[in-house]
């Protein structure tokens, strides 16, 4: 039965390939010395080559064919035409392969449908299978082993380990072939030898998706099967007698598995957007290597064609999913509004509310939250008469510890609550302890190594020299004789700059969209939940690679936010949903009942209480920059103006130093040192679960005057 859940999606999924084709014709149409412009030169050029004059009303009439957009139309007419186009089939004509673009890519459409979908749920059933293995045996050798080749495995990109995949199955054994879709000299058709040439070219770039990518389904689930295990209705089936096989598929397997549904759903933009980087690295035939080629050749119509299609097929994939979704967890469907903790909130109050947030949070966290028993008088609350005395207005709105503190005594216990204790939280675990060991080595490396290390230079030290061959160039030298530790340290500020500048804008966005959506609801929850539904359903990658084609971004900043552009939008929602239950704990109502302020309920109450959702998240967006940066430019994707990892993955792989033993150290260098940043930061995101619990807090946490947090003195035991 059709619901009101059903006709939203549906409408939804619309409004996103609106969204997307009209980004398209701004992209190709508005921009000011971009494709347009390109595209006139280029004809004009082949004009010129091939002996004839330049004829202007037929230049116009080859950029109209080519693009569907008319030049000396006005906009609206040139929309609605190259809306009309795209949607009836038309995505003009590929300026290198001289056919229509629909035809390439509806042929290059199953190839990559066939290589993420079978990826995508080889992924999503052995995690589910690990994870909840993991969980029934928590704390056993099995256990604590799987978690941490899970967690290394994790770390290395899905295209650092294509190309190892690559070196030793194809190049060095030779069991698979090197590249393509099929074997050419096979008949096509419904027949054994065509299927299996099919699977025998598809497997590597398959292994290299799937070995990289359930890690995150396993940890997530045995997260949520260890969270069920102790729920109540466990220990009341174990006491019915229930067989341990039965409870584990029954009760904890099938209410765990919901979250990561939820997963699967938001990962397949993800994993389609990452096709462009994998098929262009196996030469396989599928909508990303088109789209790549579209980018090396200048062929905007194929770019634009290949990104509409893409999200299309996105769309359909994410469309699907949740309606499936809906029938695993009738609660998704029942259509409901929720209540609105704002009443008749308007976008300027909104706005203003967002500007005080800081404040808020700020007197939170140094213990000075508090509220004038005045202001609420004003607001029309009624006091009871043993609150109408001043100071006892206060005692019940101030924090319960002392907010009569110097300034020095406030920076302390600023310090001690933020800084310190999160400190030895994270010491005395040792994920935590690892990796901040080596995320302190890559921030040192980073911010002093330029200074004491001089640039490399060509001719300084003998060519291809090996790791550990000579104590001065600790990494061995590339084909120039530069010292290749030289090089890492100096490309390390790069990347740096692009995951700091990538993470904050993305955790930050996310952050101030999820929760302020979350917790005030109604008209403002519904506009900003569906405009990050739209962002979260555009593959990230082809939308990057589209916009920097045009803008060809230079500064590591704007590239960070550029490789974040939509990274925020699956972190709002799922902040939205913990708000959700956040906003109906004791103390928030108890807030909201006192009248404070929005800004200041999200800061004191809800926002500590979900930060160790954040810290997490900040992590893995930082991980999504490292792999994203690197990937683009180790494909030369994006300009480069200052060296970064990526780059000089990028300069190995064009010299072909991977196929040489005596040069392969050359790749592998800054391969090692991008697997060592992402795994220190997923050792951090691991332990960062423990930060906020409050037993933690009150077992690391000290004031100056030695007591605890919670303002008790420790007790001697």
């Amino acid at each position: 039965m059709v619901n009101k859940h059903h006709v939203y999606r549906v409408g939804q999924a619309v409004l996103t390939v609106f969204a997307v084709i009209t980004l398209s014709f701004g992209l190709i149409r508005l921009m000011p010395g971009g494709p347009m412009d390109f595209l006139r030169a280029r004809l004009r050029r082949n004009m010129v080559q091939s002996g004839g004059e330049v004829d202007e009303e037929r230049l116009h009439a080859q950029v109209e064919a080519y693009t569907n957009v008319q030049p000396d139309r006005p906009i609206l007419e040139q929309y609605v035409n190259y809306m009309t186009s795209i949607l009836t089939g038309d995505f003009g004509q590929s300026l290198w392969y001289r056919e229509p673009v629909a035809g390439i890519l509806v042929d290059a459409l199953p190839w990559t449908f066939l290589l993420m979908s079978t990826a995508i749920l080889s992924m999503f059933v052995i995690g589910i299978v690990a994870g909840g293995l993991m969980a029934w045996y928590e704390g056993s050798g099995f256990d604590l082993s799987l978690t941490g080749v899970i967690m290394f495995l994790t770390s290395v990109p899905y295209y650092v380990f294509a190309v190892l995949a690559l070196l030793v199955f194809a190049y060095q054994w030779g069991w698979f072939p090197i590249s393509g879709r099929v074997d050419p000299a096979t008949t096509v058709g419904f027949n054994v030898p065509y299927l299996t040439s099919v699977l025998y070219h598809a497997f590597l770039p398959y292994l290299s998706l799937v070995v990289t990518g359930f890690g995150g389904f396993a940890l997530g689930m045995r997260g949520n099967s260890i969270s069920i295990l102790g729920e109540d209705y466990i220990r009341v089936a174990q006491l019915r007698g229930l067989s341990n096989n039965r409870i584990a598929i029954r009760y904890v397997a099938r209410n765990a598995i919901l979250p990561m549904y939820t997963g699967l759903v938001i990962s397949v933009g993800t994993m389609f957007g990452g096709a462009v980087i994998l098929e262009r690295l196996f030469n396989y035939q599928g909508l990303g290597y088109f789209l790549v080629q579209a980018l090396e050749a200048r062929d905007y119509p194929l770019m634009m064609g290949g990104f509409i299609l893409i999200t299309t097929a996105v769309v359909i994939a994410l469309l699907f999913a949740d309606l499936t979704y809906a029938y695993i967890d009738p609660r998704i469907g029942s259509g409901q509004s929720r209540e609105s903790y704002g009443g008749d909130v308007s976008l300027r109050s909104v706005l203003d509310g967002l500007s005080r947030l800081p404040t808020a949070v700020n007197r939170t966290l140094s213990g000075e939250v508090e509220t004038d028993h005045a202001e609420l008088r004003a607001k029309g609350v009624t006091l009871p008469s043993d609150l109408e005395d001043d100071s006892d207005a206060d005692s019940i709105f101030r924090s319960t510890t002392d907010t009569k503190l110097t300034r020095t005594e406030q920076l302390y216990r600023f310090f001690d609550t933020w800084i310190a204790t999160p400190f030895r939280i994270l010491w005395n675990d040792w994920r935590g302890r690892v990796g901040m060991i080596l995320l302190g080595i890559f921030v040192v490396m980073g911010v002093f190594g330029p200074i004491f290390i001089e640039q490399p230079g060509s001719g300084e030290y003998e060519r291809l020299l090996l790791p550990f061959e000579k104590l001065t160039v600790p990494f061995g030298t590339d084909y120039t004789g530069r010292s290749l530790f030289a090089k890492v340290v100096h490309a390390t500020p790069a990347m740096l700059k692009m995951i700091l500048a990538g993470s904050v804008f993305a955790t930050g966005v996310a952050v101030v969209v999820g929760l302020t959506s979350g917790y005030i609801g109604g008209t403002i929850d519904r506009v900003t939940m569906t405009f990050s539904d739209i962002m979260m359903t555009i593959p990230g990658l082809p939308l990057i690679i589209v916009v920097a084609a045009i803008v060809e971004p230079k500064s590591p900043y704007v590239v960070g936010i550029l490789l974040s552009i939509n990274a925020w939008a699956g972190l709002a929602r799922s902040l939205r949903s913990e708000v959700l239950s956040v906003r109906e704990q004791a103390n928030v109502e108890a807030s909201r009942l006192n009248g404070l302020s929005t800004p200041t309920i999200i800061g004191q109450d809800i926002l500590p209480t979900v930060m160790p959702f954040v810290m997490v998240s900040f992590m893995n967006s930082a991980r999504g920059i490292i792999f994203s940066s690197v990937g683009l430019y180790f494909l030369g994707l994006l300009p480069s103006s200052a060296p970064n990892w990526g780059v000089m993955l990028n300069s190995a792989w064009s010299r072909g130093t991977i196929w040489r033993l005596n040069s392969v150290h050359e790749f592998i260098v800054p391969m090692v040192v991008i697997i060592l940043f992402s795994f220190s930061l997923i050792l951090l995101a691991q332990a960062s679960d423990h930060l906020f619990n409050p037993q933690l807090l009150a077992k690391h946490g000290k004031t100056k005057s030695g007591e605890t947090l919670e303002g008790a003195q420790p007790s001697d035991d």
